[in-house]
């Protein structure tokens, strides 16, 4: 169904796509809600510091409600497309920041570059799905 220039849920897509959208939907959704919970709580505060360089304030009033947000968007995106684009897009850029950073010598991390290389490609998958099934 189309309201204005928003379309609400999944009028007009194929029955995989679909439900390669939910499944990506639900994986980054599950990992950008744990992740801020993470850093608040400070479990994965020491890895952000040494993958980022960035200080545990920037985590938790920067990072944290970004990826909160990109949580959200791609949760409330399974009903409204261009809601949950925003949501792709962000997440995408949150793990672009970090693989930048990560690619900076003495902070390179195998493990690191492994996780956000598989969330980035989530998103970008997500993000192209999205962008192929509008209308």
């Amino acid at each position: 169904m189309t309201v204005g220039a928003v379309t609400v849920g999944a009028t007009g897509r194929r029955p995989a796509v679909n439900v390669a959208i939910w499944v990506l939907s639900v994986l980054l959704v599950a990992e950008f809600v744990m992740a801020p919970i993470n850093l608040w709580t400070g479990r994965t505060m020491p890895a952000f510091t040494r993958f980022t360089g960035y200080s545990a304030h920037v985590a938790r009033l920067g990072f944290a409600p970004v990826k909160l947000l990109a949580a959200l968007l791609i949760a409330a995106g399974l009903a409204v497309r261009l809601v949950g684009l925003v949501g792709a897009a962000l997440s995408t850029a949150v793990c672009l920041v970090y693989l930048c950073r990560l690619a900076t010598r003495g902070r390179r991390d195998r493990a690191g570059i492994a996780a956000f290389s598989i969330f980035g490609s989530w998103a970008v998958a997500l993000l192209a799905l999205q962008l192929m099934n509008g209308h």
